[in-house]
């Protein structure tokens, strides 16, 4: 057992409250003269109907101190429980946990739970551009870090590849271009993208022309125009080629693929179920489904011209999930602009008797915006993924010429570098935080920034080949450096941080806390000298780095980021 959690059941004995609850209140003291941890009473003085005080006091008298203990002292002041640790215990215990198990340190045991993870879900005929860039990673590191904690987890992509968009697309090619003449475009994907917003402008600009586009999308649906179908299969190739690129060069892998013109035909049949048992009803040609008595208003389902909308295709969607892949939870990662369409979705689902609907959880995230303002893919709006990568690729091999003019493979290193800053951009702020996302500020090399967890790795691993192997079998008594003990609870801090990740669905905590934990390395590399240090202590401060290169690769790891060997 390590010594948080032996604090933490401590605690939880002499309150008779459970392990999680104390675990969420138990702090760690910015002043070392405070403690190494800290419980504030004040916290459990509501629950417990007793004086923070008495609260504090009953605890202190409830820990046994023992030869060996990890505790060495608790001190009460006022409200505050202040436990000091044994600082070789601390050190023994921690490092030779990560030792042990290495690439498993903070992992979670086996769970029954299957969870299923839609994220990323662009749609064919727009181009992938930066806003997609935050979901896509989010998506990722959340599948990571709930397989990392002992879920069996199924990674979902969901293609918008019909609809409304993609109508309007084909509208504008049949009347303004010919197949023929796009045939050699280098980037397909993209050039669909700048069509669609070409089109949304011809649109806006001469209304008449949506009678048009929804007669373009009522022949799409209806598989009848083979000429217009056609068109759709090869377009949509292009875009889906685009994407897959795009998904190799992040890294990222999906387990299923769902698209929306696979579940379109399955979403109509529900929506005329519904129409029958009377969940439904219609109101001038539309159906809707009636929900202003939960304060929802209505959720329409099909046109009244008979083309699916979004919810058409969910309600079918989420029948799939649960009744083909058997998952017991469906998390949908999309943007805080469909918190209410899902709110309608989920409620949908639970008045046509579905058993799982509440087990469907909507992970909503806000926007990415430049520093120059909000991004639109209609309007054309946009920095476009390509663009974006290509920059962050360009100033990271820049700097790294610029820092080793003789280093080799140095455009492998650039992309690394550049797809760090890019995602740790997009992970080290809550999902309902709006990120302004400063490509040149995401990639300096200090900071809170995704090349700096890359360059302190690297570091840390430098030292480790100047000095050799770590080994267990050092004399733990030899850390006790305000910098190597604050080092230590870093490394412990790792196992809690995965779990509420896991339990909040959040990545952010991961990756705030990885900049931590390199803050906290660094003022240790400032303070404490490894390869100067004689043997005894060389050999102590090794294991030390050692331990910290490994929680930090195993941190990265569940943010989607490679390591690097240089910088």
């Amino acid at each position: 057992m390590d010594t948080k959690t032996l604090i933490i059941e401590t605690i939880a004995s002499a309150t008779k409250l459970p392990n999680h609850e104390i675990a969420a209140i138990l702090e760690v003291p910015k002043v070392p003269e405070l403690g190494d941890f800290a419980l504030p009473c004040f916290r459990l003085a509501a629950k417990m109907k007793k004086d923070p005080k008495l609260i504090a006091k009953d605890v202190a008298a409830h820990v046994k101190f023992q030869k060996g203990s990890a505790i060495k002292e608790v001190k009460v002041v006022g409200p505050y429980v202040n436990f000091f640790l044994s600082r070789s215990n601390l050190a023994e215990t921690v490092l030779t946990e990560v030792f042990k198990v290495k690439d498993s340190f903070g992992a979670g045991t086996k769970k029954k739970e299957k969870v299923m993870v839609e994220f990323s879900n662009p749609n064919t005929h727009k181009t992938f551009h930066m806003g997609h860039v935050r979901n896509t990673p989010l998506g990722d590191s959340l599948v990571k870090i709930l397989k990392f904690s002992g879920y069996p987890v199924i990674a979902a992509n969901y293609i918008g590849d019909i609809g409304t968009h993609v109508a309007k697309v084909m509208w504008y090619m049949q009347k303004y271009h010919s197949l023929h003449e796009h045939q050699n475009q280098k980037n397909k994907g993209e050039w669909l993208g700048k069509l669609y917003v070409e089109a949304t402008k011809k649109v806006k600009d001469h209304p008449q022309n949506e009678k048009e586009v929804a007669e373009t999308l009522q022949r799409l649906e209806s598989g009848k125009d083979k000429e217009l179908t056609n068109l759709w299969k090869i377009t949509r190739i292009w875009s889906l080629q685009e994407f897959k690129r795009i998904y190799e060069e992040l890294g990222i892998k999906f387990d299923e693929w769902f698209f929306e013109s696979e579940v379109e035909s399955a979403g109509k049949k529900i929506a005329l179920e519904l129409l029958k048992e009377k969940i439904a009803r219609k109101d001038q040609g539309a159906l809707l489904v009636d929900l202003s008595a939960y304060d929802l208003d209505v959720f329409l389902i099909l046109k009244s011209d008979g083309t699916a909308l979004y919810g058409t295709k969910d309600l079918a969607l989420a029948k799939v999930k649960f009744e083909k892949y058997n998952v017991d939870k469906s998390i949908y990662i999309t943007s805080t602009e469909q918190i209410f369409y899902f709110k309608q979705l989920f409620k949908t689902l639970e008045l046509m008797g579905f058993p799982k609907a509440k087990n469907c959880y909507h992970l909503a995230y806000e926007t990415v915006n430049t520093p120059e303002g909000k991004m639109s893919s209609r309007t054309g709006e946009v920095i476009l993924y390509t663009e974006l990568i290509e920059k962050l690729k360009l100033k990271a091999l820049k700097e790294i010429k610029k820092r080793n003019p003789k280093l080799r493979k140095t455009e492998e290193i650039a992309e690394k570098i550049a797809l760090a800053a890019l995602k740790y951009g997009m992970l080290k702020q809550a999902s309902n935080k709006v990120i302004v996302f400063d490509w040149e500020k995401a990639l300096e090399f200090q900071g809170d920034t995704g090349p700096y967890l890359q360059y302190s790795l690297v570091r840390a691993k430098k030292i480790l080949e100047k000095v050799g192997k770590p080994s267990a079998k050092v004399d733990f008594n030899l850390l006790k450096a305000d910098e190597e003990v604050a080092l230590l609870k870093e490394i412990l801090a790792f196992k809690e941080i995965v779990v509420k990740a896991a339990e909040q669905y959040a990545p952010y905590l991961v990756a705030n806390y990885a900049f931590e934990l390199t803050q906290a390395f660094n003022e240790f590399y400032e303070k404490c000298p490894v390869v100067q240090a004689d043997k005894n202590t060389k050999e102590a401060r090794t294991l030390l780095v050692w331990a910290f290169a490994q929680v930090l690769k195993n941190a990265l790891d569940l943010l989607g980021i490679e390591e690097v060997s240089v910088m």
